[in-house]
């Protein structure tokens, strides 16, 4: 029987291989070291560093309550943080300040010494003491070393808390702490950070001489010591996987009608199936549940053609079939008995698979 579709039209089988890649961590980590708490604010809100100043905002504060406060630029102020001008912030959310802000004390000056505050430090001065009084460095935090201003850093797209705080190798509570940030330790783009002042950061190094004319012994980075190779072969990348052979096909994975090998192969140019290689009489069992669509005789007689409807719009069909007691509409299921092989010439038994009307190649279906 030369057995035709219908219609010839392509279907392109789409599937999707999904892999699940977990990501594992090896090796020990470092603790991060423990910082210091940051200095508390004055009347306005506002922290006075050595170069620059923060506000820490109160409950129901927004850019402009906070601007009017510390005496600056609504607009400055939310340029410089990344912020909407009508951003509400959260209690103890720090912002940097633009320099246009006054700093702390009438009179400050960039350094942070203001005239009642160096009167302040003579009368406090015990009897007998010599000298210009010096007033405490504002940025120690309770380390024996001085300190320079902390570190700022600007959130940049992709970036989290967690990110960060291991970037400059403090903890990321300590980071939302000195920053105020909420218990999500959300972050925005443009958000300026203050980096926490840890015992071993940000310190200025006492050990080295500086007289004049004095070098400092720089060591030859790594690239200097060994050359790079001349001439290096490009290296090729590996062959692509095959992720075809673990494609599932519409209708699922389908069993082999008949206990036997496959003779006559696929033929997408004249597309009539596979044969195969089985006797006269040689059960033929369904490839997958299903109902019979249509029980009909091959022309010029010789056996029956069983065509069987299964999900996702698969059909199969079973040519050339004797004893075949089933009838359309009749449910059956995966490996039930629905005829036996008949004779015809050449000898075999023929198995057909479509979607729709598009015939398909069986082999993709059988296995796996």
């Amino acid at each position: 029987m030369q057995k035709r579709a219908p219609s010839r039209r392509r279907l392109a089988l789409a599937s999707a291989l999904c892999l699940g890649l977990a990501a594992c961590a090896g090796g020990s980590v470092s603790p991060s070291p423990s910082a210091v708490a940051n200095a508390s604010p004055d009347a306005r809100g506002v922290i006075t560093y050595a170069s620059y100043q923060v506000a820490v905002a109160r409950e129901g504060d927004t850019v402009a309550t906070l601007a009017a406060r510390v005496g600056g630029s609504a607009d400055e102020i939310s340029r410089l943080n990344g912020l909407p001008p009508d951003y509400r912030m959260r209690a103890g959310e720090v912002l940097v300040l633009p320099d246009s802000v006054p700093r702390s004390g009438v009179g400050a000056s960039p350094t942070g010494w203001t005239p009642e505050g160096a009167a302040a430090a003579i009368d406090a001065a015990p009897a007998g003491a010599s000298g210009t009084a010096q007033q405490p460095n504002p940025f120690n935090r309770g380390q024996t070393e001085p300190l320079i201003d902390p570190v700022r850093h600007r959130v940049e797209a992709g970036e989290t808390a967690y990110s960060i705080a291991r970037l400059y190798g403090v903890s990321v509570t300590s980071l939302a702490s000195w920053n105020g940030l909420g218990p999500d330790f959300a972050i925005r783009v443009g958000q300026e950070l203050l980096i926490p002042v840890t015992g071993s950061a940000n310190r200025i190094s006492s050990t080295f001489d500086s007289s004049p004319g004095t070098g400092t012994a720089v060591p030859p980075p790594p690239i200097g010591a060994t050359p790079l190779p001349e001439n290096v072969a490009p290296g090729e990348n590996p062959a692509s996987p095959d992720l075809g052979q673990f494609r599932t096909p519409a209708g699922g994975r389908l069993q082999a009608p008949v206990s036997g090998p496959i003779k006559r192969s696929y033929n997408a140019a004249n597309p009539s199936g596979v044969g195969y290689d089985v006797p006269v009489g040689t059960p033929v069992r369904a490839a997958s549940s299903g109902a019979v669509a249509l029980i009909s005789e091959e022309i010029g007689g010789g056996g029956a053609i069983v065509l069987l409807s299964h999900s996702d719009d698969v059909l199969t069909t079973y040519s050339v079939l004797d004893n075949v007691t089933l009838e359309k509409g009749q449910r059956v299921e995966a490996g039930q008995v629905i005829g036996t092989v008949a004779a015809r010439q050449p000898q075999e038994m023929q198995f057909d698979v479509f979607r729709g009307t598009e015939p398909l190649d069986p082999t993709i279906y059988l296995g796996g």
